[in-house]
């Protein structure tokens, strides 16, 4: 025991003595002061028009173009989460403390703030010079800070990890999958676009099985009926979920070509006469589904277990 704690107490000391080390290489104790700035003037947020965030071996290139963000891919321009691009902005706008740590070009390189190591956000906006475009190093002694600069700059500061949320994502994590994404608009309001359970009159549902029969639910004053067999007893309280959960839906991925035929549905007949169609083709190896959804030109694939929650068997429904 007495050896155990004598080597703890020496660990522990190996550890403070290094960073200390560390610290007294790279800082300048004369500039340790402390400045509180956002790295991306709030103003300026109206302006842009082009992100780039290059991380490793990841690399993402987000456009604004016809009044949203979109991902900016070789193929097509691929919806993204608006949500997701404001938070960002909104982490870069907002005022924090700001250490300063160093100032010089070694200091920059020790703290990963050179070269490859660095991840870089840099926010374009019209072809003038960049809005920010800004280093994100290494994280400090503790962890909980990381090391910044601004790219062209020597001074490096300090400061709370807001940033490699966005830096480590992967690409694909910026893709908006939700088969009725919400209207999402500039001003960071969010905007069902009218489409809620609500407004769904009556759903019809084909079985991508073939010993599953179709049927559907239709609105009746305040409660659900299935046309055909308006004896039945249904749970509404279900099929209230069933619809939100259809409205909500995320798929897994993107898929590169349409499904090769369609061997189940969903239609959602809305008050206002406009369908909303889910058609679903073939389950693959991994009992996903290629799925197209009316009024967009993408691609889905769906999860089984997404799919299991959409195309739900009638039994499900009755009390």
């Amino acid at each position: 025991m007495v050896y155990k704690k004598k080597f703890l107490l020496l660990s522990s000391l190996l550890v403070i003595l290094a960073i200390v080390y560390a610290l007294t290489l790279v800082f300048d104790p004369q500039r340790q002061q402390s400045r509180a700035f956002a790295w991306l003037d709030p103003k300026s947020i109206p302006l842009a028009d082009g992100i780039e965030i290059d991380a490793q071996k990841n690399k993402t290139i987000l456009s604004y173009k016809g009044n949203k963000w979109v991902f900016g891919d070789e193929r097509e321009e691929l919806p993204v989460k608006q949500a997701k691009v404001e938070d960002l902005l909104s982490a870069l706008s907002r005022k924090g403390v700001y250490p300063l740590r160093a100032a010089s070009g070694e200091a920059k390189e020790k703290l990963g703030l050179a070269g490859e190591s660095a991840a870089r956000i840099i926010i374009k906006g019209g072809k003038g010079p960049a809005l920010l475009d800004l280093l994100v190093g290494k994280p400090d002694a503790l962890g909980s800070d990381l090391y910044l600069a601004r790219n062209g700059e020597k001074e490096v500061y300090s400061g709370e990890d807001r940033f490699t949320l966005y830096t480590d994502a992967n690409p694909k994590s910026w893709y908006e999958l939700r088969l009725f994404p919400p209207a999402e608009m500039r001003s960071g309001t969010v905007s069902s676009g009218g489409i809620n359970a609500t407004s769904v009159q009556q759903a019809e549902i084909l079985f991508p099985a073939s010993d599953a029969l179709p049927y559907a639910f239709r609105r009746n004053g305040g409660v659900w009926i299935m046309p055909g067999n308006e004896s039945a007893a249904l749970d509404n309280s279900k099929v209230d979920a069933w619809l939100r959960a259809v409205l909500e839906a995320e798929a897994a991925d993107l898929g590169t070509e349409a499904p090769s035929r369609t061997e189940g549905s969903i239609t959602l007949m809305m008050g206002d006469g406009k369908n909303l169609l889910i058609q679903a083709g073939p389950k693959d190896d991994k009992k996903q589904r290629l799925v197209k959804v009316s009024g967009s030109s993408l691609v889905y694939t769906l999860s089984e277990w997404t799919l299991n929650r959409l195309f739900r068997e009638k039994e499900y429904f009755l009390k």
